[in-house]
């Protein structure tokens, strides 16, 4: 079990969440400072790659009914977000979104960016 306290920086108020995780790991193979790792390792590619797709992309919005084309879309924005994400092409502090929306508003200097 895990406890995270949680502070409303608005309204002050404190809130507790409790998460009841399992797992086959055994206490033998693996110690807690380890399985905390595991945990947040696992949660941060829910947070930095599936989180963006959800809620910036709207990628569980879309049906597509083609076979293979779910595979093609997915590819496509899994691209998009790594060209998004290169160093140097944003200020680290912009969002995704706005990033997206940037280059759909400038898109020679992308296709440019892209080229190399």
């Amino acid at each position: 079990m895990l406890e995270k306290e949680r502070v409303d920086i608005a309204t002050g108020e404190v809130s507790r969440e409790r998460w009841y995780l399992l797992t086959s790991l055994s206490s033998r193979r693996c110690a807690p400072k380890e399985l905390l790792q595991v945990i947040r390792n696992h949660w941060s590619v829910e947070n930095s790659l599936h989180h963006v797709k959800d809620r910036s992309w709207d990628e569980d919005v879309h049906t597509l009914r083609r076979p293979g084309l779910g595979e093609v879309y997915a590819s496509l924005v899994n691209t998009a977000l790594n060209a998004l994400r290169l160093e140097g092409w944003f200020p680290l502090q912009m969002s995704m979104p706005l990033r997206a929306k940037t280059c759909a508003f400038r898109p020679t200097q992308t296709i440019a960016r892209l080229r190399g």
